[in-house]
C-alpha cells in the first residue's frame, strides 16, 4: 500500500455518552482518512447489555455510586437536548450529535449487526477499514466485508482480560496498569493481532469509570498509530507482554473481591 494513500473508514460503535461521543469527535478531528460513514449501536442485545447488568445487581453498588450513575446518566440526556442549539462544541453528549455535526452518513444498529439491512448499508460505502467499538459480534460476512481489515478498539492490555468489563477485573486483580488495545478482528472475540497500544496505570482509589476515561483519552492516538501500521504494511505491533485470560461479567465472588481490594466503581 502507499505509505501516503488515504483509506475509506467504516466506524461501529455503541451510543453510550460516557466515553464515545468525544472518542469519536477526536478522531474525526486528528484523522486524515475519510470516513465514509458510522453505524450506531442503539439497542444491545442482554447477554451483553452494561446497563441491564447493573439494574440486575445494582445490590453491588453503594447509595453514593448508584446516585452519580443516576446524575451522569440523566446530565448527559439533558447536556445533548442543550448542545443542539450550541454551535463550535469542544465536547459532545452523545455519538449521533457527533455524527450531525460532522455530517457524517450515519444509521442506528439494533441488536444484530450481521442483518443483511446492516451488511448492504457498510458495503455500499466500500471501506477499506472497518473501526468497531461496540458490544456486538461481527460474523464471517462482516469480517470479510472490507477491502483490507476489520479492527476493534478495547480497554485492556490484551491478550489478556479480553471479553466484558476488563477494567473492573484488572483493578480487582490488583494490576499496576490497564490500557487499550488496537487489534484485528477474527471470529474469536477480542483476539488477532495487537495494532497498538497504550498503557494506563491504576493509582489507588482510583474508580473504575475514571480509568474507562482514560483509555478512551489515549484511544485516538492509539487508533490512529494502529492505521498508520495498516498503511505501512506493519501489521504486528509491539507485544504487551500480557498472559491470556477472558471474562465475562462481574460474579457476586468477584464483586466481593473488588471491594476486599477497595474498588471504587464510579
Amino acid at each position: 500500500m502507499d505509505k501516503s494513500q488515504c483509506m475509506n473508514i467504516f466506524v461501529i460503535i455503541d451510543e453510550t455518552s460516557f466515553y464515545h461521543p468525544q472518542f469519536l469527535a477526536d478522531f474525526l478531528d486528528k484523522t486524515n482518512d475519510q470516513v465514509v460513514g458510522v453505524g450506531v449501536v442503539t439497542k444491545i442485545p442482554e447477554k451483553h447489555n452494561i446497563e441491564r447488568y447493573m439494574v440486575r445487581n445494582w445490590r453491588y453498588l453503594t447509595i453514593p455510586e448508584i446516585a452519580r450513575l443516576g446524575i451522569r446518566k440523566y446530565f448527559y440526556k439533558a447536556c445533548d437536548v442543550f448542545q443542539q442549539f450550541v454551535h463550535n462544541k469542544t465536547h459532545w453528549c452523545s455519538v449521533r450529535s457527533v455524527c450531525k455535526d460532522f455530517d457524517l452518513d450515519w444509521f442506528e444498529i439494533h441488536n444484530d449487526i450481521n442483518q443483511k439491512c446492516y451488511l448492504v448499508r457498510i458495503a455500499e460505502a466500500k471501506p477499506d477499514i472497518i473501526i468497531s467499538s461496540c458490544s456486538l459480534i461481527f460474523g464471517e460476512a462482516l469480517l470479510s466485508l472490507p477491502s483490507i481489515a476489520c479492527i476493534n478498539r478495547h480497554s485492556a492490555l490484551l491478550p489478556a482480560y479480553k471479553g466484558l468489563w476488563p477494567v473492573f477485573q484488572a483493578v480487582r486483580n490488583g494490576e499496576e496498569y490497564t490500557g487499550v488495545s488496537i487489534h484485528t478482528m477474527e471470529r474469536t472475540i477480542d483476539t488477532g493481532k495487537v495494532l497498538s497500544f497504550r498503557k494506563v496505570p491504576i493509582t489507588t482509589n482510583t474508580s473504575v469509570s475514571t480509568l474507562y476515561s482514560r483509555c478512551f483519552e489515549v484511544s485516538t492516538d492509539a487508533l490512529l498509530e494502529a492505521l498508520d501500521n495498516i498503511r505501512n504494511d506493519h501489521w504486528q505491533g509491539d507485544a504487551t507482554g500480557q498472559r491470556p485470560s477472558y471474562f465475562s461479567f462481574p460474579t457476586a465472588e468477584q464483586w466481593a473481591q473488588f471491594r476486599k481490594r477497595g474498588g471504587r466503581f464510579i
